[in-house]
């Protein structure tokens, strides 16, 4: 009997989850605020259909990368068959919105300090079970919104999820936060997949043969007979990848996998932060792959609900290698502060732990120390955020992402519990993205254009920077987080380049930590250093 050959994705090939033909994230699978992303995206393809060549001209140009432009250059009515598709097919979504919208209205013309159990009568009985009306100390009426109520709903709607999966290339992948995914690459394959179906796991875990495989997929697939012959060599003899025994006990590995993403090991456990993994044969560029991952990764850890620190796209990818998955406690309601303990839970992820500040998990020879992640979110009350220490047997690492403190003296706690430091991570994007880039279809009040710029998602100046390294004398200072590497143009809308003010403020931090003497870094596409 011949022995079966296990076979798993081809770590050159890409899964590419979309929701309603959208690049996944956060906003667009939490479905309490599905409906007011499609809302917007709605506005998109009306302002196409409207004056495609606007858009098309405004995307040639560097400044605007990024902005509410699509970038689609076959036949406009394309974009107007989808427009019409998504409004019938996210009718219930949409109508979840205005009810909500509706809700934060009636409260603020209405509730004015006396009781609110009458109020809930004016809601919209597709969201009433799922909200709670109230008030803070200071007589403003409140909303909170009862999340799981949402995803057992009708507004979940996971015959919206679906996965692409594409060879990589080293063509750089185009912005796609404002353009739909509705034309696919040659050779490319769409699997009508949920997020939470096991089969993320069977791609990648590397337990079934090819045979088993084919019949797995083939429920997934729009056209079998077409699609399942491109499936054959985009997967591979499933790799066996060497963990961290080569280390010798009490040694750290510190990889940097680019933008915020590293990885801290030593001989018995590996601890994964903000990942975001590129493909082998996406760019000339040296750096770690899916390739350099270890068969298991024991915590992997998310600093903030953005889409280039929480992406889908890896975490999917990695589902069957990880044990758990570390995330900040959500303030339990508000809108914008999704709950990303649950919107992983539903997209298969078992074993989720909300993390408060100052709290801790332990491990053999080391601990997760969660600390304030302040700022760069607009000034929102967002709390699903977190800074993390991670000690690891002597080594000990501060990964801040893009946290900003009004000084660094508000970490007091997080020094006295890490009072040696080893590596000290810090995001330096201080530019940002105004408020309404990311939050816009969210805000229920409008802001004005200074409002707008002066409540912006960025991190902190050389400054700033100087002023934590000197808090924390660390061994040494990286800076990361920037979104320069030329994988993410997909997701960021910054082009490198050292005259942008973030590149100069990071180079002025380097500069003057090293004639110092100490040891500063910006980093870019790989590093890996032992501690």
């Amino acid at each position: 009997m011949l022995q079966k050959t296990f076979k798993s994705l081809a770590p050159g090939v890409r899964s590419i989850p979309l929701v309603n033909s959208w690049f996944a994230h956060m906003y667009l699978v939490a479905p309490s605020t599905f409906g007011h992303y499609t809302r917007y995206h709605l506005d998109l393809l009306e302002s196409f259909v409207d004056d495609p060549s606007q858009h098309l001209e405004s995307v040639k140009i560097p400044e605007l990368t990024g902005g509410p432009f699509i970038n689609y250059t076959g036949d406009p009515a394309d974009m107007a068959r989808f427009r019409d598709s998504t409004r019938e097919r996210c009718a219930n979504q949409l109508r979840g919105a205005q009810a909500i919208n509706g809700m934060y209205q009636m409260l603020q013309t209405q509730a004015k300090g006396s009781g609110v159990p009458g109020l809930y009568s004016q809601v919209d009985e597709l969201i009433r079970p799922g909200v709670e009306l109230s008030y803070d100390v200071c007589k403003n009426p409140v909303a909170r919104i009862i999340e799981k109520v949402f995803y057992d709903s009708s507004l979940y709607d996971t015959s919206l999820q679906t996965c692409i999966l594409e060879k990589a290339s080293y063509e750089p992948r185009t912005f796609v936060l404002s353009t739909p995914q509705i034309r696919r690459q040659p050779g490319s394959v769409e699997l009508r997949l949920p997020f939470g179906d096991a089969l993320w796991t069977h791609m990648s875990a590397g337990t079934h043969d090819i045979d088993d495989l084919r019949e797995m997929l083939r429920p997934y697939l729009e056209a079998p007979d077409r699609d399942l012959p491109l499936l054959e060599d985009m997967f591979i003899e499933h790799p066996t990848r060497t963990r961290a025994d080569e280390l010798t006990p009490g040694q750290v590995r510190v990889r940097y996998f680019g933008h915020a993403c590293v990885l801290m090991e030593c001989a018995g456990v590996s601890v994964l932060v903000d990942p975001l993994i590129s493909y082998p044969g996406e760019s000339t560029l040296d750096h770690f792959t899916f390739d350099d991952l270890p068969d298991r990764i024991d915590y992997v850890l998310i600093t903030h609900p953005h889409q280039d620190h929480i992406v889908l796209e890896t975490l999917l990818r990695l589902r069957s290698k990880v044990g758990q998955v570390v995330v900040g406690r959500a303030g339990g309601g508000h809108l914008p502060d999704v709950s990303l303990k649950l919107m992983l839970h539903y997209c298969g992820f078992e074993r989720v732990i909300e993390l408060g500040e100052y709290e801790t998990i332990e491990f053999e020879h080391g601990r997760i120390v969660g600390a304030p992640f302040y700022g760069e979110h607009a000034d929102l009350d967002i709390r699903s955020k977190l800074a993390f220490g991670v000690q690891m047997h002597e080594a000990n690492c501060l990964f801040f992402a893009d946290s900003n403190p009004p000084v660094p003296e508000f970490y007091a706690p997080l020094k006295k519990l890490m009072p040696r430091i080893d590596c000290l991570f810090l995001g330096m994007e201080c530019v940002g993205a105004p408020a309404t880039w990311l939050y816009g279809p969210l805000l229920q009040k409008m802001l004005t254009r200074g409002e707008d710029q002066s409540r912006r998602l960025d991190g902190c100046d050389a400054a700033k920077a100087l002023e934590m390294h000197r808090y924390f004398e660390p061994e040494r200072i990286f800076v990361y987080a920037m979104g320069a590497e030329p994988w993410l143009t997909h997701i960021t809308s910054i082009l490198y380049s050292e005259e942008l003010p973030q590149f100069k403020e990071a180079r002025l931090l380097e500069s003057t930590v090293r004639g110092q003497g100490g040891r500063a870094e910006v980093l870019y596409g790989k590093r890996e250093l032992m501690l």
